[in-house]
């Protein structure tokens, strides 16, 4: 799952800058309907795990796709509201909390049984996120339009199509056709978009000619060179011959798409963004290495821990039930904060530093009450820390780098997803308690990440 989950967060996010929001947005929701309620009928564990990376690689698109299209799409003074967008992922917990509480339970096996368990609760919990997400697939089809985002079409020189993106939502907001004062805005903003690409076009042909231009352009600014990849890479002479003709245009093709993706990577880490990006991975990682090892530790531990130090099935899915619930106020939480004195770096910092601690307090106490208490804290500390590090990460990359910026970021939180459960698995080999240990170490080294983060993101218009 983390495997596609980690692949598709790079694919999609680069897809996003490349080719637009609107289609990578749709495109994932078809894949994640189409392979999750496939992998619900898989007859062998392999197919199981094939489709299983298939529906990882359509979920691995949400965070680079959905957060770059709405932000894209708010006006600065709400940009806020994408740290609110993040409550939806806690509504996905509980949602899926309640569908394991009442599914899992009465058609899965407890007790070792012989011939092995034919329970079939992982299948319908499949098939019923499958057919949820089938539900938004319909909606967005019926009950809504979708446009493409204007600053993506505006920085990829579509400037015919943006203005008719902008006209369709002033029409929307106004209830009315647009103004002569509204298509005065949009003759400006096109024609200085224009003057922006040809002053960008010159300057990148004046910098070839010297040696040290580019460089200096480059390392000053770390702006996407924006001269088309057929001069960079001119088509070279086919060769004859069917087969060899194809496999030229094939090579060709991909050798474009593979310098495409590597334009948008080198920006990332320019001397503008290097500190960002290099912290914001770390960050990334640390944080769904911390998150994802608590996670998948937690029903285990309550097992074992638990009331009365041995629950049933049916409690551990009510107290994961409790704990997912008690994250759905961290998103609320967090849209305020970001915009209160702490902005949105020490926003994160703290929350994240409030998980380490909250962790700390549910290893070491005994009580079922108090345990449960403290998971529920921790899962609001780390929804709110999630929150904020969602809208965050757009918010700092511009618009040209916006999609793969959240892609590579998002793959980091999944390579990390992939990591934590096989270390996890080996410390409670050793321990039960160890995992915990980790957690709240990981969640205290992101905090500190935090708190270096140069760029503070509250009050300012995204790019």
């Amino acid at each position: 799952m983390f495997v596609g989950m980690m692949f598709g967060a790079m694919f999609w996010g680069m897809l996003a800058d490349v080719y637009g929001r609107k289609q990578a947005f749709n495109f994932t929701l078809i894949v994640t309907t189409v392979f999750g309620i496939a992998s619900s009928f898989a007859h062998t564990y392999w197919l199981l795990c094939i489709l299983i990376l298939f529906l990882g690689f359509g979920v691995g698109g949400n965070m680079p796709v959905d957060g770059a299209l709405f932000l894209e799409f708010t006006p600065k003074k709400d940009q806020y509201l994408l740290t609110f967008l993040s409550i939806f992922f806690s509504f996905g917990a509980v949602a899926s909390s309640l569908l394991g509480y009442f599914l899992l339970p009465p058609f899965s096996c407890e007790t070792h049984m012989d011939g092995g368990c034919q329970g079939k609760g992982w299948r319908y919990m499949l098939l019923a996120l499958g057919g949820l997400t089938l539900s938004m697939v319909v909606g967005r089809v019926i009950l809504f339009r979708l446009e493409e985002s204007p600053k993506f079409l505006l920085n990829q020189n579509r400037h015919a199509e943006a203005a008719i993106v902008l006209r369709r939502i002033y029409k929307i907001n106004h209830k009315e056709p647009q103004s002569e004062n509204f298509e005065g805005n949009i003759e400006t903003l096109t024609s200085r978009f224009n003057h922006s690409a040809s002053a960008s076009f010159s300057s990148e042909e004046s910098s070839e000619e010297s040696d040290t231009g580019d460089a200096r352009s480059s390392a000053d600014f770390g702006t996407i060179r924006r001269m088309p990849v057929e001069l960079r890479h001119p088509r070279q002479e086919v060769p004859r011959g069917r087969y060899r003709s194809l496999f030229h245009g094939q090579h060709y093709r991909w050798r474009r798409k593979f310098d495409i993706a590597l334009d948008r990577l080198k920006p990332l880490l320019s001397p503008k963004f290097r500190l960002s990006t290099i912290l914001l991975w770390i960050i990334w990682a640390l944080v769904a290495f911390a998150y994802t090892g608590f996670n998948v530790f937690y029903p285990k531990f309550l097992q074992e821990h638990g009331q009365d130090g041995n629950e049933s099935l049916k409690q551990v899915y009510q107290d994961t039930l409790i704990y997912s619930v008690a994250g759905v106020p961290g998103s609320v939480l967090a849209t305020f904060m970001v915009e209160g004195r702490l902005g949105r770096r020490y926003t994160m910092a703290v929350s994240t530093l409030g998980a380490a601690l909250a962790t700390i307090l549910f290893t070491v106490l005994s009580s079922h009450a108090l345990m449960t208490t403290f998971s529920g804290i921790l899962s609001l500390l780390s929804t709110l820390n999630y929150a904020v590090l969602y809208s965050y990460t757009p918010e700092v990359f511009p618009s040209e780098i916006r999609g793969t910026a959240c892609g590579v970021a998002a793959a980091m939180s999944r390579l990390a997803g992939i990591v934590s459960p096989l270390i996890v698995g080996a410390m409670l080999a050793v321990s039960t308690y160890f995992p915990l240990y980790a957690s709240s170490t990981t969640f205290l080294i992101s905090g500190i990440c935090m708190c270096f983060l140069p760029i503070e993101t509250k009050g300012r218009a995204a790019e």
